[in-house]
């Protein structure tokens, strides 16, 4: 299949399949603030080749975490309060990418897999009364950044320690999302520079990831809707019951 002069290497079905998958993920992503890579990926590798499908998905997260970090303006207070986790995690990221690649992927998983399904599962059944205090939040915001920057160097997925970090400061589902949506925003850029140089996003994917662009930004959309009439409980108890899913996901790739 052919679109304004470039092959695609997919059929119609095949674009269907991709557009409705993506799509799905952006609904997850515009309620939640993530998910979509989760949700897609998950969908996709069932019909398509593993990393055809990561080359698929590259540029929509991108461009929906870009969109909602942004939408709403540049939030300069975002930058004041979590410039400094940002700065160790796009640091410790790119440290990491250097460091000797004899790693225990599966270990790695399980382990992290392990301490976001306790964290998510005992928040959901016994919630913290009380956001982090100041004094806290100041030491602990750098420290989730590091560590999501040293796992998103090593294994690309750096979301886990800073989600629990957000979600103990116990952020407004709106804050929630365009913040997730600038740090994941920066982390994806040296992740797309590195797909395109390894060639996972290449000429046979990237055509197909930019059209995947559209359904996902209009899942998103529709997600953001959605999300206007869910209460703050209720949006919380989404993001906890989203990693916990997340938690399984990576137990499940330490297992398999």
């Amino acid at each position: 299949m052919s679109l304004f002069g470039y092959e695609l290497g997919v059929d119609p079905w095949q674009l269907a399949m991709i557009a409705g998958s993506v799509g799905f993920g952006g609904i997850v992503k515009g309620i939640t603030g993530i998910g979509l890579p989760l949700v897609a990926l998950s969908i996709l590798v069932i019909f398509f080749d593993p990393i055809f499908s990561i080359g698929v998905v590259v540029l929509p997260i991108t461009v929906t975490n870009f969109w909602q970090a942004f939408r709403s303006g540049m939030q300069w207070s975002l930058f004041r309060r979590f410039g400094a986790m940002i700065i160790c995690f796009l640091v410790a990221m790119l440290a990491s990418a250097r460091l000797v690649v004899e790693l225990d992927t599966r270990t790695l998983f399980g382990v992290l897999g392990i301490c976001v399904l306790v964290f998510s599962g005992s928040s959901l059944f016994k919630p913290r009364a009380r956001p982090l205090a100041t004094t806290t939040e100041r030491w602990a915001g750098p420290l989730a950044g590091a560590l999501g920057g040293i796992l998103g160097g090593m294994i690309t997925i750096w979301g886990p320690p800073m989600m629990m970090y957000f979600v103990l400061l116990k952020l407004e589902k709106d804050i929630w999302v365009r913040v997730v949506g600038l740090v994941w925003a920066l982390g994806s850029v040296p992740l797309v520079l590195g797909y395109w140089q390894n060639g996972v996003l290449g000429p046979a994917t990237a055509p197909v990831s930019a059209i995947a662009c559209i359904p996902g930004m209009a899942g998103v959309l529709a997600g953001e809707i959605i999300r206007r009439h869910i209460n703050q409980q209720v949006f919380a108890k989404v993001v906890l019951v989203a990693l916990f899913i997340i938690g399984l996901n990576l137990v499940r790739r330490a297992v398999f």
